[in-house]
């Protein structure tokens, strides 16, 4: 989106989708979350981390082949999504972000502009965007700058992006940008994005479709979490839950 436009900006909108992820657990007891034993049990919400993402203009998110965190406004210039998530590790990160560009002229707002992008990430177990990203535009436009006949370049998106065993080792690493070029609005201001960096394609400008890709090893900030990865297949420690009368 270009910087001189001026939206009505609305913080943390798109929550839902991540907030499952907390909802399903917000019953559960604190006292199973580490089971006699060192044995996992039900997790708490302690044992989730805080998930701040910025996009100019939309994105989706998965986690090791889970969709994990969409932006419920198509298009929402400068919006904020923050969920809490239950890492586990290798944790497999896939973003697909778009800029709001008309899919057939590459350009926005009535096709009289060409749009700039960016993106930034950070969770709270210190996972943070940055030029070790990999990062492949899938649409781009108009080609050349050209306004008077615009035109786009499109590839086709593979099915298994998402995924944990997907082949990225072909892609070019993401660039950072500086806040300054991206120009990010009051409510990246209003959430933790310290360490984080802004990254997109080497075109900022024409790379309209992009998707990033991300391994985390290990916990960054190196503190030990359960993995609920399994949870479903587990009977956990503790007292039965008493039958619903």
């Amino acid at each position: 989106m270009t910087k001189k436009q001026t939206s009505v900006l609305i913080v943390g909108v798109a929550t839902f989708v991540g907030a499952v992820v907390v909802a399903q657990y917000a019953w559960l007891s604190p006292a199973f979350s580490q089971a006699p034993g060192g044995k996992i049990g039900k997790p708490r919400i302690s044992d989730t981390v805080k998930a701040n993402m910025y996009a100019d203009n939309w994105f989706v998110l998965y986690i090791n082949g889970e969709l994990t965190a969409v932006d419920s406004i198509k298009f929402m210039p400068h919006n904020v999504v923050s969920v809490d998530i239950l890492p586990a590790y290798p944790m497999t990160i896939a973003v697909m972000a778009k800029d709001n560009a008309d899919a057939k002229t590459g350009m926005e707002y009535a096709n009289t502009n060409i749009g700039d992008a960016g993106f930034i990430l950070k969770f709270g177990d210190g996972t943070v965007t940055n030029a070790n990203w990999k990062a492949k535009a899938y649409s781009r436009g108009p080609i050349d700058h050209d306004m008077k006949n615009p035109r786009v370049e499109t590839s086709p998106i593979p099915e298994d992006w998402t995924t944990v065993d997907f082949d990225d080792t072909s892609w070019g690493n993401a660039k950072v940008y500086t806040q300054q070029q991206v120009g990010p609005k009051e409510p990246f201001f209003e959430h933790d994005f310290q360490g984080a960096q802004f990254i997109w394609t080497d075109d900022i400008e024409l790379d309209n479709t992009v998707i990033f890709r991300h391994v985390v090893t290990t916990p960054p900030d190196g503190k030990s979490r359960p993995d609920f990865t399994n949870l479903n297949n587990i009977v956990p420690d503790g007292p039965p839950r008493k039958p619903r009368s």
